[in-house]
C-alpha cells in the first residue's frame, strides 16, 4: 500500500453511509426485499418504496445501486414499471429488509456488462450515435480510452475523429463541453443543436462582463 494512493477532492464521504451499503450488501447476499426511503437531486420530498437490490458499482467517484422494484406488500395491484431505478448511495435516506418472507432471485437474463458497459452514459435511454472531432491534449486523451463497445477511432496529424454510441445526451454535452475548444461535435445534427443552445445559456452568465455581483 505505500506504492499506492487515491486523489479525491470533490468526492463524496461514505462515512455516515456504511450502514446502508453493509444492509443492501446482506440483502443482496440473502435475496433479501428492502424497503428503501430516497430522495433523488431533484425531489422535492424523500419517496419510500420496495426493491430487489442487484450491483452496487462506482461510477466517476459516486457509488450506486442498480436495483429493480418490488411490489409492496400491500399492494394489490402490480404493474411493472418501464424502468428500473438506478440509486446512488449517499441518496438514501433509510434502508431496511422487508418482511423475512419476501425475497427474490436475480433474473437469469440479468447482465450488468449488458446493462452499462456497452454504451456512453450511466443514464440508459433511448441509444444514438454521435460524431466529434478532436485536437491538442484531447486528442490524444480521446484516443486512450473507450466510449462504447462499436467506437471507431480515425486519426490524423493533428486531431482526432471519433464516433461511438451514447444513452445519455446530457452526459455527452457535459463530456464534450469538458474539453472547451479543443472538441467539436458533429453529430447527429440535433444534439448539435442542443449543445450550441446550451454554450448560448452559459454565455448569458457571463453576460456584462461576468464576475462576482454584489
Amino acid at each position: 500500500m505505500d506504492h499506492f494512493a487515491s486523489f479525491y477532492p470533490g468526492a463524496i464521504d461514505y462515512t455516515a453511509h456504511q450502514d446502508t451499503i453493509r444492509t443492501l450488501i446482506e440483502a443482496m447476499n440473502n435475496k433479501r426485499v428492502c424497503k428503501v426511503t430516497y430522495k433523488s437531486a431533484a425531489g422535492q420530498r424523500a419517496k419510500t418504496f420496495h426493491i430487489k437490490p442487484l450491483k452496487i458499482f462506482s461510477y466517476r467517484g459516486t457509488l450506486y445501486l442498480h436495483a429493480q422494484r418490488a411490489k409492496d406488500p400491500w399492494q394489490k395491484k402490480w404493474v411493472e414499471p418501464e424502468f428500473n431505478p438506478l440509486l446512488a448511495i449517499h441518496r438514501f435516506k433509510k434502508v431496511e429488509p422487508a418482511d423475512r418472507t419476501v425475497s427474490f432471485e436475480v433474473p437469469k437474463s440479468y447482465d450488468f456488462e449488458k446493462a452499462f458497459n456497452r454504451t456512453f452514459g450511466i443514464m440508459k435511454d433511448e441509444s444514438f450515435r454521435i460524431e466529434a472531432e478532436f485536437t491538442g491534449w484531447a486528442a490524444a486523451y480521446v484516443s486512450e480510452r473507450v466510449c462504447s463497445l462499436d467506437q471507431e477511432v480515425e486519426k490524423h496529424e493533428d486531431k482526432v475523429r471519433i464516433r461511438f454510441t451514447s444513452s445519455s445526451q446530457n452526459e455527452v454535452l457535459s463530456w464534450l463541453l469538458s474539453f472547451g475548444e479543443k472538441a467539436r461535435l458533429l453529430g447527429p445534427e440535433s444534439l448539435v443543436d442542443a449543445l450550441k443552445k446550451r454554450i448560448r445559456a452559459i454565455q448569458k452568465n457571463y453576460a456584462g462582463g461576468g464576475g462576482r455581483r454584489g
